[in-house]
């Protein structure tokens, strides 16, 4: 039954996304709860400094599809207007320079000592977990299921301020699905 269950969902989501009729943020809304949570520091003060480092995950498959994910995350931060963010550039220029891997940069001690490096107040990361296929949908080769976490740190007190996983899923690959879990994760800054 539950499997019955999550079909129609990714059916209806799927469609209705698609089709332009509800955003993703909608869709969620109506699926219950948001998986998120805010820290009352992260209101108070009205913009933070936040540097968004490139996505980790244990596949370098999965960190394949998550390139651009980054990008994403700066722009939905800035629509909130309570970040600001260091350029990506300069973010890579210092990494190259610290001699930083990317999957390095996992733990929440290396960013927050990144973010002070770049005059950062917040930090955020994003961790790409499973990217599946359901055989349910074999006669669909591109259909993807994707979860991932993401965090925001205080750079001053190595505070958690949001913390989040999102899930996604698409019938247009896994770049899609990861996007889709994404903008979920990220609905806790937005309402």
């Amino acid at each position: 039954m539950k499997k019955i269950y999550t079909l129609l969902t990714v059916l209806i989501t799927a469609g209705l996304v698609s089709s332009g009729c509800f955003t993703a943020a909608q869709i969620a809304a109506l699926q219950g709860p948001p998986n998120y949570a805010r820290s009352p520091v992260l209101d108070s003060r009205p913009q933070w400094r936040t540097v968004i480092l490139p996505p980790t995950a244990t596949s370098s498959a999965n960190l394949h599809s998550g390139a651009g994910l980054d990008d994403y995350a700066g722009m939905a931060l800035l629509r909130t207007g309570c970040f600001s963010l260091v350029d990506r550039s300069v973010v890579d220029q210092l990494l190259e320079e610290q001699e930083f891997s990317y999957s390095g940069v996992v733990d929440q001690a290396s960013a927050v000592r990144l973010g002070r490096l770049l005059g950062a107040e917040a930090v955020m990361t994003i961790s790409i977990g499973q990217i599946t296929h359901d055989s349910f949908w074999d006669d669909e080769p591109a259909q993807r299921d994707a979860n991932l976490h993401v965090k925001i740190i205080s750079v001053e007190s190595s505070e958690v301020l949001y913390t989040s996983t999102g899930e996604g899923s698409s019938f247009e690959g896994a770049e899609d699905a990861l996007t889709m879990a994404l903008e979920l994760s990220l609905m806790g800054l937005t309402q």
